[in-house]
């Protein structure tokens, strides 16, 4: 009888850490992060290649373009307010700016509060110090955009490892490396001052950060 009743408790311990995994909830970011972005398209093409700041708590993003990166005649500097709906596009050495509504949200340094949780694995070893990385799949819909994502985020932290965005516009994947948990000038995200009195361009409602990379 004892022999039943632990079988009981030890199949009720399995269900309940199996349902708790298949239930895990989307993790938080770090107030901030700041590293490399790379953005390629599902093609093969590199998009653009750069450093980002990111404050998840102002919800405040800062990504400027590696001009040694390609033969492009521009380079991406953009700032991104997004509680405000604003994007900056920023020319530091002409001083120009441009200014834009940007009214969606979501992006690839955060995961969504509705994200669908996957699996856990490990990216290279698991045995060896080191040599692994822990990793959990998470994936979901932006209805808005006509889009679908998969994202990469570590177990430990919250940090996005990658994410495969999916539309009817675009296909592209974003690669995040030397990933810290700080950002080293909080300046970054303070517009510069030849941006003051820039008029404000209405942008559609479905105008979104993955429209800033494309072929």
């Amino acid at each position: 009888m004892r022999t039943i009743e632990l079988f009981c408790v030890v199949f009720w311990c399995l269900c309940a850490a199996a349902w708790a995994s298949t239930n895990r909830q989307p993790c938080q970011s770090p107030s901030m992060t700041s590293g490399t972005l790379s953005v390629s398209s599902t093609g093969g093409h590199d998009i653009a290649d750069g450093e980002f700041n990111y404050d998840s708590t102002a919800k405040k993003l800062r990504f400027v373009e590696n001009e040694s990166h390609s033969n492009k005649t521009s380079h991406m500097d953009v700032l991104i307010h997004f509680e405000e709906g604003v994007l900056y596009e920023i020319d530091s050495k002409n001083e120009s700016c441009k200014k834009q509504t940007l009214k969606y949200r979501r992006h690839p340094m955060e995961l969504p509060s509705d994200a669908h949780y996957e699996s856990e694995a490990y990216l290279g070893s698991p045995s060896k110090s080191e040599q692994g990385l822990r990793v959990r799949t998470w994936n979901g819909k932006l209805p808005d955009l006509h889009a679908n994502y998969t994202m990469l985020t570590t177990s430990c932290g919250c940090l996005t490892v990658s994410c495969c965005y999916h539309s009817e516009k675009t296909d592209l994947t974003f690669s995040f490396m030397n990933v810290e948990t700080e950002v080293d000038d909080a300046q970054v995200f303070v517009p510069p001052t030849y941006c003051d009195g820039v008029a404000l361009e209405d942008t559609p409602d479905d105008h979104s950060f993955f429209d800033l990379f494309h072929d």
